[in-house]
C-alpha cells in the first residue's frame, strides 16, 4: 500500500513479491478501513494506491483497475453518478458499523458493488486478484440505432466479423433483451454454450478464459446473447455465477435489483475484457442498457438513417448517452443535395462512415455468411472506418469510400 508520492522499491529489491501487475485505488480517511483494504490487497497481489481526497487524484485513469470508495467519503465528497474520466469498477468499502450508510452511497453513486470488511474480505480479494489493468484489456465498442430499425445490429456483426477475419479473438455481445437476439438473426439458436439469463444468476469473479470457452462459437465469432440456446457439457461450465454486492451481512438498500443486474453486467464484461481482444455490443435503445452496457464500452457509434425522423429521434436519444467518444454511421439513400457529414453533423457527431442500402444482408447473416457481406466494398471501408476510428486514426476520405454520398 502507498501514496501516489511514495517512491517506487529499487531495482532489484524484493524480487520474491509477487508482480503487482494490477493496480486499484482506494479514497478513504479512515486508517483502519486503510487497515482492512491494504491486507485483502496484500493476499490479492495488488498494488493499492490510497488517496484521502478526489482532487489528490493524479496520473492517467488506465493505470487503475478498479476505485474503492470508503462510504464517508462518498457522502463528503457529494457525487452523483461516478466522477469524470472513470468508466471502471466501482466499490464502496467499509466497515460493518458503516452498512446502512454504504448501502445509500451504492446506490447513489451507481456503484457495481458493496463490500462490508472483514466480512467481505474474502469475495474483495479473489475479486481484485481476477482484475487486469484496463490498458492490457479488450477494447469495448457499443454500437446503437439512431432510430429503431436503423441497422445497429447488422453493422454490429459486420464489425464483429472483420475484425475476427483480422485474426483478433473477437466477442460480440448482445445488449437488446428485448430484440429478438443475435441467435436468431444469426440462426445459431442451437449453438451450445451460456447466454445472459444464466450468467445473470451466477456470484463470484469469472476467470476470463473460463468464460470466452461457455459461450457460443458461431462463424469465427463468439457470442454472448439471450434468446433460446443449448447449454452443453462441452461448451464448458462456471465456476459459480455472480450474485452481485458481495452483502456481508448489511441489509440491501432499496433498488438491490438494478443494482445487481448492474454488477452482474459488469462482471461479465470484466471478464470478457481478459479474454478477448475486441468486444462489439450492440446495445439496442433501452433505458437499462445506457444505464449499464454502455458505460462498459470505450466509445460508441451511432447508426443514422439519412430521414428528418430519424434526425429527430437521434437528437432525443444523445441526451441520455453517458460521456465517452461518440461517431456516426450514415445509413441508407441520400436526399438531393444531402451528403453523410451534414447528416452527422446535423446532430452533432462526427462522421465515421456511410453504409448505403445493401441486399441480401438478412439472408446472408441467417446463413453465417458473413465473409461474403465483407467482401462488398461498401462494408469493407465502414467497418475500417469504425476500427481505424478506435485506434484514433481518421476516417478514409476518398470518394469511393461512399462518405460524401457521390459513390455508393
Amino acid at each position: 500500500m502507498k501514496h501516489r508520492n511514495s517512491l517506487p522499491n529499487r531495482p532489484g529489491s524484493e524480487q520474491w513479491l509477487p508482480r503487482r501487475d494490477t493496480t486499484v485505488l482506494l479514497l478513504s480517511v479512515g486508517t483502519e478501513l486503510q487497515g482492512a483494504v491494504g491486507r485483502v490487497s496484500a493476499a490479492a497481489a495488488v498494488e493499492l494506491i490510497v488517496e484521502e481526497r478526489l482532487d489528490a487524484v493524479a496520473g492517467p485513469w488506465d493505470e487503475v483497475a478498479a476505485v474503492l470508495i470508503d462510504a464517508v467519503v462518498a457522502e463528503e465528497i457529494g457525487l452523483d453518478v461516478g466522477f469524470a474520466g472513470w468508466r471502471g469498477p466501482t466499490i464502496i468499502v467499509g466497515l460493518a458499523q458503516d452498512s446502512a450508510l454504504m448501502w445509500h452511497s451504492a446506490e447513489r453513486l451507481g456503484a457495481d458493488r458493496v463490500a462490508v470488511l472483514p466480512d467481505s474480505a474474502p469475495w474483495l480479494a479473489n475479486y481484485l486478484s481476477c482484475l487486469k489493468n484496463p490498458v492490457t484489456g479488450a477494447g469495448v465498442v457499443g454500437v446503437v440505432g439512431g432510430c429503431g430499425g436503423a441497422g445497429a445490429s447488422t453493422l454490429a456483426v459486420l464489425v464483429a466479423a472483420e475484425a475476427a477475419e483480422r485474426g483478433t479473438r473477437t466477442l460480440l455481445v448482445d445488449g437488446d433483451p428485448w430484440g429478438g437476439g443475435l441467435c436468431a438473426a444469426l440462426s445459431a439458436e442451437a449453438s451450445p454454450g451460456l447466454r445472459w439469463p444464466e450468467l445473470l444468476m451466477a456470484s463470484g469473479a469469472i476467470n476470463p478464459e473460463q468464460l470466452a470457452m461457455s459461450l457460443p462459437q458461431v462463424a469465427g465469432l463468439t457470442l454472448l446473447s439471450w434468446g433460446s440456446g443449448h447449454n452443453a457439457g462441452n461448451a464448458g461450465t462456471m465456476d459459480g455465477s455472480f450474485s452481485g454486492l458481495s452483502r456481508g451481512g448489511a441489509t440491501p438498500a432499496p433498488g438491490e435489483d438494478a443494482t445487481h443486474t448492474r454488477t452482474a453486467i459488469g462482471e461479465v464484461m470484466r471478464s470478457a475484457r481478459g479474454a478477448f481482444g475486441l468486444i462489439v455490443v450492440d446495445l439496442g435503445r433501452t433505458p437499462e442498457a445506457f444505464s449499464s452496457l454502455a458505460l462498459q464500452c470505450d466509445g460508441l457509434v451511432v447508426v443514422i438513417p439519412a430521414r428528418a425522423r430519424a434526425l429527430a429521434a437521434t437528437r432525443q436519444m444523445m441526451t441520455v448517452l453517458p460521456p465517452m467518444p461518440v461517431g456516426a454511421v450514415v445509413r441508407g439513400a441520400l436526399g438531393e443535395g444531402l451528403d453523410a457529414t451534414m447528416v452527422a453533423s446535423a446532430v452533432g457527431l462526427p462522421l465515421v462512415g456511410r453504409l448505403p442500402q445493401l441486399r441480401g444482408v438478412s439472408e446472408a447473416l441467417e446463413s453465417q455468411r458473413l465473409l461474403e457481406l465483407l467482401r462488398r466494398r461498401p462494408v469493407r471501408v465502414v467497418v475500417a472506418n469504425i476500427l481505424d476510428w478506435m485506434v484514433g486514426d481518421s476516417p478514409r476520405s476518398d470518394t469511393g469510400t461512399g462518405l460524401n454520398g457521390s459513390k455508393p
